[in-house]
């Protein structure tokens, strides 16, 4: 059911605000919005620019108040500064707290809402104050942006949180990609490169002990197996830096052998060279 109330959706111009320093606490903007449940879809929009880091401020910020909290909260930027808001009931007033010290800031705030029983006088005679944070059922908003289509950047990108492509679920990962990836490089920082494989001192397996393994494990030792790549996924950096050492470990060994061949070579020429004299003097060789 659709309901049109022109007459109750208005924007109001609530406030102006500017400062020359810096606030000692934050700023709290001190509303007239009564803290009341299910009477309002409050969107507030913050805007001007804050010279001291030289970003424009362009906030939307909404709620809604519903068995006595905050709910539905979210606060979604289009300019370049984006401080933690909190929001709180100041004495059955909603107050807008801005937890930030950045000097010399310029803005205004506008407010548009369409409640059941909204009133004109919500909207008037707001405050700010330097202070710290006041009231109870304090709620930090969230800060939430979408896009849709072609986003075009010419510029670098920062982010202090997680990324997901094709995916919501990050588990954690600075970068989670549901997909394929195609690139030209990839560096990836490593410590404890595994060259003490040629200190005198390091211990190879032997090779019964090696056999003794795969039998029983069918795995390389220290190797994953298939079981826990198909789990847990590959560590690429960890993954190259075991098989670097599995390489040196078998160099080792491959240069033991060769030592090894090279000796039986040189007996093996000897003996040979002994037959052909034996044979040259005819000495009688008893079985």
């Amino acid at each position: 059911m659709l309901f049109c109330e022109a007459s109750k959706a208005q924007s109001y111009e609530v406030l102006n605000y500017s400062i020359n320093g810096a606030p000692v606490n934050g700023t709290n903007i001190k509303t007239n919005i009564p803290f009341l449940n299910a009477s309002q879809m409050i969107t507030l929009k913050i805007e001007g620019y804050i010279y001291a880091i030289s970003e424009s401020i362009s906030l939307q910020l909404v709620w809604y108040v519903y068995n006595d909290v905050f709910t539905n909260t979210a606060i979604s930027s289009s300019g370049g500064y984006t401080p933690e808001i909190l929001l709180t009931n100041n004495n059955g007033f909603v107050n807008v707290y801005i937890n930030d010290k950045t000097s010399y800031a310029r803005f205004k705030v506008t407010a548009f809402a369409k409640g059941r029983s909204e009133q004109s006088s919500w909207f008037q005679g707001w405050t700010t104050a330097d202070e710290v944070i006041q009231g109870t059922q304090a709620k930090s908003v969230p800060y939430k942006n979408r896009f849709k289509g072609t986003v075009t950047n010419q510029g670098d990108l920062f982010s202090s949180g997680n990324m997901g492509i094709g995916t919501t679920d990050t588990k954690g990962y600075k970068l989670a990609v549901n997909g394929k990836i195609r690139t030209q490089e990839i560096k990836v920082e490593a410590t404890n490169w595994p060259d003490y494989v040629f200190e005198e001192d390091y211990k190879l397996t032997t090779i019964p002990e090696l056999k003794k393994f795969i039998t029983t494990y069918k795995h390389l030792p220290e190797i994953p197996s298939a079981k826990d790549i198909e789990a847990e996924g590959v560590n690429l950096g960890e993954m190259n830096k075991l098989l670097v050492k599995k390489i040196e470990e078998l160099t080792l060994i491959l240069i033991d052998q060769h030592e090894q061949s090279k000796k039986q070579s040189e007996r093996i020429g000897q003996l040979e060279l002994e037959i052909v004299e034996i044979k040259k003097n005819d000495v009688f060789i008893p079985r």
